[in-house]
């Protein structure tokens, strides 16, 4: 009769907890997939700031096809069912027992079906469960391989560049040569800025042979501790994203079941704040308006007021 909302009518029937409680549950569960499906887009999102591909290749879009392909396609069931007419609905199918079976079941089904016909039906669950059991590995598997893949490709030279190792000395190697290049433009002509450049020369003499000398005694030492840090960060870093991608994995799997479940509790609470404001009109109000007392309705509403906003703004926010 609406396009939007309930029709006022069902209020006053005798199987409104009913349909109202049904619609409520399958409404929580929708606004809980989407809110779900807004998180792993931001993650997303975050991937392609940081340019991190293996975020977003093996971590947003396995997320994204297991939680549509699961729970999407729930949703879609629940939309399809809302659009079908049923001339019984005694004979309509649950959605609930839809979904365990095509898990027990590997994709059959034993009652009607709800989008066309029964092997689309189970055609489609057995597709679906494929994709599913398919971005389970991808997440777990495909970035540490990657990662690890590439750091046995990066070899490390066997004698690094000393400007690479000590940054300081690279500076004076750097004002050594453009001061030979300087040298040679001013060559013939005495004055007194050959004279300091000359001074000049002599002390860059003395700073090179310090250098080779300190690069005789420590280099060999200090390439060896940085070949070695480096290999050891690179297997430490390997075993932590190994490890961590293994509890997201775990994490996102099981809470993509428990966080679809948690958001019942909308439904719950929906029910509360109905069945209790009945309760608090009925035993307050609804005798008063029976007797017309006007002076009894202005005594009592206050009553009212204060128990429907106690419970459904002040319990409420601390729960």
């Amino acid at each position: 009769m609406y396009p939007l909302g309930i029709d006022s009518a069902w209020f006053l029937g005798q199987n409104e907890l009913t349909y109202v409680n049904s619609l409520k549950m399958k409404l929580s569960v929708i606004m809980g997939i989407a809110q779900m499906s807004l998180g792993i887009f931001l993650k997303a999102a975050n991937s392609l700031y940081f340019k991190d591909k293996l975020g977003f290749f093996f971590e947003f879009i396995p997320q994204i096809v297991l939680l549509w392909c699961i729970f999407g396609y729930m949703i879609t069931l629940i939309i399809v069912k809302w659009l079908t007419l049923y001339p019984d609905t005694s004979i309509a199918p649950g959605i609930i027992t839809y979904m365990i079976e095509m898990f027990l079941n590997f994709g059959s089904i034993s009652g009607d079906a709800i989008i066309h016909s029964q092997r689309l039906n189970e055609t489609l669950h057995i597709f679906l469960l494929f994709i599913s059991l398919l971005c389970i590995p991808a997440m777990l598997f495909m970035k540490p391989y990657l990662i690890w893949k590439e750091s046995k490709h990066h070899k490390i030279p066997e004698e690094l560049e000393m400007q690479e190792i000590i940054p300081g000395q690279k500076k004076k190697l750097n004002k050594y040569h453009r001061f030979e290049e300087e040298e040679d433009q001013h060559i013939g002509i005495p004055s007194e800025e050959s004279k300091e450049s000359d001074d000049i020369e002599k002390k860059e003499n003395k700073s090179l042979e310090k250098f080779e000398i300190y690069e005789s005694d420590s280099l060999k030492e200090q390439l060896f501790n940085s070949v070695s840090d480096i290999m050891e960060e690179d297997n430490h870093s390997i075993s932590e994203i190994s490890i961590h991608q293994l509890i997201e994995t775990i994490e996102f799997v099981l809470g993509t079941v428990s966080n679809t479940a948690s958001y019942l509790r909308l439904w719950a609470l929906s029910l509360a704040h109905s069945q209790l404001a009945a309760v608090f009109y009925e035993k307050i109000l609804g005798e008063v308006f029976e007797s017309n007392s006007a002076i009894g309705l202005f005594i009592l509403f206050p009553m009212f007021a204060t128990a429907t906003f106690g419970v459904l703004m002040c319990m409420d926010s601390m729960e």
